[in-house]
């Protein structure tokens, strides 16, 4: 059992469960937050009602009928439950002791609303609702911002209590929006104190809904009037679609719906589409960043690609929102390739399906890229079935002309080959009669012509023999004359080799001078005082060695 209730003899708000070691790391968590040995449980003082149950009631703490009232505001905040505390509780202490900090802020927060109507209508922005949108009690933000700016100029805490939860969302989803953070609203509410940190706060207890489809609805035509000053709401869906729109860059979710039915339209088309998928959040606040950075991507690689798609499945009015953004409508607008969106409902329209080609859901975007491809081709298979029939008829107007021609031709060749026969017989009786002349005439210039060279064959004969002879003694007396001149010239060469022979000049006293390694000495500066060398004469060898050496400038010789 886990349950959160007013306990009037601590004068506090009792959290009973049973031991649960995570249970207490939470209640840990509370401000003043107490442990109650002898009772076995714990409590929280008044002031902590709010964040008791914030922490406790998602994790399934159930509060009684007087806790409920408290933080439903049925009674007047924690003074209501502070005036049964009184009647059960000692006198409050004298002024001359001091005020606590409860008193204080339950007093302030008590003259604040009485100087304030029970309920205001607030207009703002919501901030923080959707983290905490599945918690019992929603605490969440409404802040005022200037046109054109992100930071908030003011902001105040807003709670919406389960017990106005399931109503005031209810009467909110029946515009087909979810309320959800980055709405402009009009909220009904009730301003109350939290006492626990003197903070003040507002109790939502209405919404109106029309005036959150009415915000959304200008927004999108200042955006879309801001492209028109530039001119640029008609540039990209004024775009004509390629011829053959096959190489398709797509922005998406990964693995989502939309994703899956573009892909089944696309596959069963039978077509060869070229698909290449760029992943993106296409709801909640980074749509806008991821979405831009996709089309910058394709922007960079635009030659490889003939059309651009952003799809999304299903979801509220809300959603859209995301693609209700001046800087995604200005990149979709100077896009250089076509874009189409997939984005929408049946009944409502984005910014981006007014400035680019709009399809309500990801399969008709595949059908509209199916159709661009099949149109192609169809007017392809008109074009080539009108080429066939064209060649057909000229081949049968040609093949006729043919058949035509060829009879032509045929009887006029029949004609002409007997023409030519007749002439040829003609030309054959003339040939052979002046053939049998020529023929006569031939022989006798054969005859003639035999007998003449039999003659001049012989003359010829006789010539060359004679011719011959004379050849053949000359060259014998040439081969005569050749030999003798050679055995002159070698008896020559004999002499001249005699007389380089080393032992015919040694003999005519000279001597072969060298060292002890037997390499010839040539002169008088290549020997030394004291070398050992060997002198070779005609008849013998002499070793001697140098005692002394001079120069002779004329050589030592006699020129006798």
């Amino acid at each position: 059992m886990k349950r959160l209730e007013w306990q009037p003899d601590l004068g506090r708000i009792a959290i009973r469960f049973s031991y649960d070691p995570l249970l207490v790391a939470e209640v840990k968590m509370i401000p003043g937050r107490q442990w109650h040995r002898d009772q076995k449980l714990w409590s929280v003082p008044l002031g902590s009602a709010g964040e008791a149950a914030r922490i406790l009631m998602p994790l399934g703490f159930e509060p009684t009928a007087e806790v409920e009232r408290l933080l439903n505001g049925e009674v007047e905040g924690l003074a209501g439950i502070g005036e049964q505390v009184a009647e059960t509780a000692a006198p409050s202490d004298p002024v001359s002791e001091g005020w606590s900090v409860t008193r204080l802020n339950e007093t302030v927060r008590d003259a604040l609303q009485r100087s304030l109507p029970q309920t205001i209508w607030l207009q703002g922005e919501v901030l923080e609702f959707d983290r905490n949108s599945h918690r019992d009690h929603i605490f969440f933000k409404i802040v005022e911002k200037a046109e054109g700016e992100d930071r908030p100029r003011a902001s105040v805490t807003a709670v919406l209590f389960q017990g106005n939860k399931d109503r005031v969302l209810k009467r909110f989803a029946e515009t087909e929006t979810d309320l959800t953070d980055g709405l402009q609203v009009r909220i009904q509410v009730r301003v109350d104190l939290y006492v626990l940190n003197g903070s003040y706060q507002v109790v939502v207890e209405d919404i109106d809904p029309a005036y959150t489809l009415g915000e959304i609805a200008r927004r999108r035509e200042r955006i879309l009037a801001e492209l028109r000053n530039r001119g640029l709401e008609q540039q990209n869906l004024s775009r004509l679609w390629p011829l053959v729109p096959l190489r398709i860059g797509v922005l998406t979710s990964p693995g989502s719906d939309a994703w899956k039915d573009l892909i089944h339209q696309l596959r069963g088309s039978g077509f060869s589409f070229d698909v290449t998928l760029y992943g993106v959040h296409v709801q909640g606040e980074r749509t806008e960043a991821e979405v831009l950075k996709g089309l910058e991507y394709f922007e960079q690689h635009a030659a490889d690609f003939d059309a651009l798609l952003l799809v999304r499945g299903g979801g509220s009015r809300a959603d859209l929102m995301a693609f209700d953004s001046l800087p995604l409508a200005l990149a979709v607008a100077q896009h250089s390739l076509k874009i189409m969106v997939g984005i929408g409902h049946q009944a409502d329209r984005s910014v981006l399906d007014e400035i680019a080609h709009s399809e309500k859901t990801p399969t008709a975007a595949g059908q509209q890229l199916v159709q661009q491809v099949s149109g192609f081709w169809e007017r392809v298979r008109d074009q080539l079935s009108r080429i066939m029939i064209g060649a057909r008829h000229r081949i049968d107007r040609s093949r006729s002309g043919l058949n035509s021609s060829r009879s032509q031709i045929s009887r006029g060749a029949s004609l002409a080959l007997l023409e030519q026969r007749r002439r040829l017989q003609l030309v054959a009786s003339g040939l052979e009669s002046s053939a049998a002349g020529q023929l006569g005439e031939a022989r006798g210039m054969l005859k003639a012509s035999r007998q003449w060279l039999s003659s001049a064959t012989a003359r010829a004969l006789r010539v060359a023999a004679d011719q011959r002879v004379g050849q053949i003694e000359r060259l014998q007396t040439s081969a005569c004359q050749q030999l003798v001149r050679q055995r002159e010239r070698l008896a020559l060469r004999h002499v001249q080799v005699r007389g380089a022979d080393p032992q015919t000049i040694l003999a005519r006293g000279f001597a072969w001078v060298r060292d002890r390694s037997g390499r010839t000495i040539g002169s008088q500066a290549g020997v030394r005082i004291d070398q050992e060398i060997s002198v070779r004469f005609f008849d013998g060898v002499v070793d001697a060695r140098i005692e002394a050496s001079r120069s002779d400038s004329s050589g030592g010789l006699s020129s006798r």
